[in-house]
């Protein structure tokens, strides 16, 4: 993992950054991760939940169902089991834009006529809309005073024309990420690598989402084990709920935060670049703007060590 990955999972991410309590950061890596297992049946798995039901004894290796309610979860996110925060709140809305040189190509290729969106997702190293918003930038706000649960059970990520709805996925922990096909005929086998499982599952067309649950805090790659190499998202699962991941537009929203003062971050994985702001939040609406700076020189020059899940 990068510089600028490892400093966020670690000062932000793994550590919880607010005043809840939250666990002292470890690693950023996932324990438990298995090598890639084949489904042991010739014919697709259906799509599923990754965990069989009552396997809160899963040996080592195995994938367990978690909840925003599982105990484990407790211990890490509100080890301190304070009452959620009720005092006054203010949402955060901006945009994440980039200047410098446009993104370069990836030269990735890509198959005619199905994977229509694949090329638009993939084929720069990051993605630019309107206006140099820039997409997939993972915003995060910590070190505000008070403990905010999530309330979304699940992180839905879909999946069409050979791409992901994102690039960059933000989860908090307990929460489930849920991958859904959306195409009529073309079937996917996405796979959460760091995750443990214990088959892979296929994402039949049109069909129920396959549902993962990442084990603990840290860091992830969700690919596609059918033959479809470019087709992957990083998936940042974090100890707080105050966190947002930019559309192409280049928005971002974050409600809930408790009032005053807070460290605001936004981080464009694919750059490995990040930019931190000390803010004061107050009461209602509060606006902040990110700019980062891409130098194709620069990124060419530094090294680019591939992240391991």
């Amino acid at each position: 993992m990068r510089a600028a990955c490892v400093a966020l999972l670690g000062a932000l991410g793994c550590q919880g950054g607010n005043a809840s309590g939250g666990a002292t950061a470890g690693s950023a890596t996932p324990a438990g991760s298995t090598a890639p297992v084949a489904a042991g049946s010739a014919a697709p798995v259906v799509a599923g939940s990754a965990a069989p039901a009552g396997s809160a004894q899963a040996g080592a290796g195995e994938a367990r169902e978690i909840s925003l309610t599982s105990e484990d979860v407790a211990k890490v996110m509100n080890p301190k089991r304070r009452a959620p925060y009720s005092g006054p709140t203010g949402t955060l809305r901006g945009r994440v834009t980039i200047k410098g040189d446009p993104p370069p190509d990836t030269g990735l290729s890509f198959p005619i006529g199905k994977c229509g969106e694949a090329a638009a997702t993939y084929g720069r190293l990051f993605r630019v809309g309107q206006q140099n918003g820039v997409a997939d930038a993972l915003v995060t706000v910590v070190n505000y005073s008070g403990y905010v649960p999530e309330r979304e059970e699940a992180e839905k990520v879909t999946i069409h024309g050979c791409a992901f709805s994102k690039r960059t996925v933000v989860m908090t922990y307990g929460q489930r990420l849920e991958v859904a096909n959306l195409d009529p005929l073309e079937p996917y086998m996405p796979n959460l690598e760091g995750a443990p499982f214990m088959a892979v599952l296929v994402a039949v067309p049109q069909g129920d989402p396959v549902k993962f649950y990442p084990p603990q805090p840290g860091y992830y790659h969700l690919v596609d084990k059918l033959p479809k190499p470019f087709l992957k998202a990083e998936v940042f699962v974090l100890k707080f709920a105050t966190h947002d991941v930019t559309g192409l537009d280049g928005k971002y929203e974050i409600k809930g935060i408790p009032v005053g003062k807070v460290l605001t971050a936004a981080l464009l994985p694919a750059i490995d670049q990040d930019v931190k702001r000390e803010i004061e939040i107050k009461e209602g609406e509060n606006t902040l703007d990110f700019e980062l700076n891409f130098d194709l020189k620069k990124y060419k020059e530094k090294p680019h060590t591939k992240r391991a899940p």
